[in-house]
């Protein structure tokens, strides 16, 4: 999310008949020409408008949708709201939604949502091959826009329709219940709750080897971005801090931009150290063509913001993230792409207080917490996956890049620590080149643009074995690479990734 335009979650895409006209399409054509008089006379600032225009927005928006739906290319990167098609939202978003009290921050909030369904929809239109029934796309977002404000006027202006934004924004969650009584819960998570202490018992073994004993298949190579290899000049904490102060907006989200944002990337960019003993250990860039691929031969670094709530601040979340061709191999684990989110969560002091990592497909998360905290002594020991903690972050006093040494096959992070030597940024590093991770909501194909994501999140192909044996979980197909919002990281119990919760229900200041 950014302070102008908040960017988050996409879907599928698919391709219209080409030269028919639907009666549905034929509607929206008739509304249009009833709200080009109305809706898109009005830009800024916006006027509040009669009951009549209202509807017709309303209903606009709710034709448009329906074939947004029908050709199978919604984003799936932030939660509609129901009853207010020009809105989307996020967890974060929902956790604010009893805490609106001063003046600004009824609009800051409603703001942040206005501007997901934008971004949204600017994304799902660009995956529409085709116009809506012969009407200019760019005309059609300009209607929408201009209705968005009048609806936005409305909700701000009138108590009723506050209250009920209030009562039914909300983000679904990513378990599926009827699965897990199905697939009888009670009985089955205790034995994968077995398999996930033998993982744990199998990490913890690997973090304890010294760094010098741990296995190398092939040959250690390094990846770093371009801008941390050419501008070694970090940021210090006071530095960080200045930035997250100046940058919050009315709600108290920090909302770094421009070049502000690109320097606090570059400071806390990890150093990639992978096992590489083919070409599915390399990194490289995420295409479709005919499906997804990797491009090996164009490195590249996904960034994303995110958010977390702790102590009753908002803090700032920057996520590094990564793909693979493959995860190799004959086991029920192996399959198409691969990947990993690393993610830093910095302080108000600007000091970053916890690492964390997940695999693309929400697995194997791993919590990496500074001496800032320690685990919650409170945590429940019935039907809970303990948080997996294989090593404290190292320490440094001048800042150093984290190395993530990772192994071959697997991809598992093996171990944390600091390179103080200067080679950590000369040429023994590969250059790694920066990239949106929203680019991949809407990704160029030889017939136009499509989403990587498809229904629910999930990459199509990238489908692994696992799910046989593990959907009385409740989570859709297990293993499989999905998009950023939709990773469940728990199979006992119910945990997100982008839970505005998360570390505040697991961790703890430290004394």
């Amino acid at each position: 999310m950014q302070r102008k335009k908040t960017v988050d979650n996409f879907s599928g895409a698919g391709r219209p008949n080409e030269g028919s006209i639907t009666p549905k399409a034929e509607f929206v054509l008739l509304l249009l020409t009833l709200l080009l008089a109305g809706c898109a006379t009005v830009r800024t600032p916006p006027v509040a408008p009669g009951t009549g225009s209202l509807a017709a927005c309303e209903a606009l928006y709710q034709e448009v949708d329906d074939i947004i739906d029908n050709k199978e290319i919604r984003d799936h990167d932030s939660s509609p709201v129901p009853g207010f098609p020009y809105l989307r939202t996020t967890r974060l978003l929902v956790s604010l939604r009893d805490e609106l009290i001063e003046s600004g921050h009824w609009p800051a909030w409603i703001g942040h949502m206005a501007e997901l369904d934008a971004k949204a929809r600017t994304l799902e239109f660009r995956n529409l091959p085709d116009p809506l029934a012969g009407y200019r796309k760019d005309a059609l977002l300009h209607d929408l826009d201009s209705c968005r404000e009048r609806l936005v006027t409305a909700d701000l202006t009138q108590p009723q329709r506050r209250a009920r934004l209030r009562n039914v924004v909300r983000v679904q969650d990513d378990y599926v219940t009827w699965w897990r009584v199905l697939g009888l819960y009670p009985f089955t998570a205790p034995f994968v709750s077995i398999g996930i202490s033998a993982w744990h018992n199998e990490t913890h073994g690997t973090f304890s080897t010294e760094l010098a004993s741990l296995p190398v298949a092939g040959k250690l190579v390094r990846w770093l971005p371009i801008s941390t290899i050419s501008s070694p000049d970090p940021l210090n904490a006071r530095q960080v801090g200045e930035i997250l102060r100046r940058s919050l907006d009315p709600l108290g989200i920090p909302l770094p931009t421009g070049p502000d944002l690109d320097r606090l990337f570059a400071t806390f960019a990890p150093l990639w150290e992978v096992d590489v003993v083919d070409e599915n250990d390399h990194i490289g860039l995420l295409q479709w063509k005919n499906g997804p691929v990797v491009d090996v031969t164009r490195p590249t670094l996904y960034r994303k913001v995110s958010y977390t709530r702790f102590g009753g601040q908002i803090l700032l979340q920057l996520n590094y993230i990564v793909w693979f061709p493959a995860r190799p191999g004959n086991d029920i684990y192996a399959g198409k792409l691969d990947g990993i989110n690393w993610r830093v969560t910095l302080g108000p002091d600007g000091e970053p207080w916890l690492y964390d990592a997940i695999h693309n497909c929400g697995c194997y998360h791993k919590f990496f917490p500074s001496h800032k905290l320690r685990l919650r002594s409170d945590l429940p020991d019935f039907y809970f996956e303990p948080p997996m903690l294989p090593q404290v972050a190292p320490a440094a006093r001048e800042r150093q890049p984290v190395v993530l040494r990772i192994a071959h096959h697997t991809h598992f992070i093996q171990r944390l620590y600091l390179d103080k030597s200067p080679s950590a940024l000369l040429p023994g590093a590969q250059p790694l080149a920066w990239e949106e991770y929203d680019v991949l909501r809407s990704l160029p194909t030889d017939e136009g643009y499509r989403s990587l994501f498809g229904t629910h999140g999930l990459i199509a192909g990238t489908e692994r074995s696992e799910r046989f044996l593990l959907w009385p979980m409740g989570i859709r197909s297990p293993g499989a690479m999905r998009q950023w919002g939709h990773h469940s990281t728990a199979f006992v119990g119910r945990r997100h990734f982008d839970d505005a919760f998360l570390i505040e229900l697991l961790f703890e200041k430290a004394p």
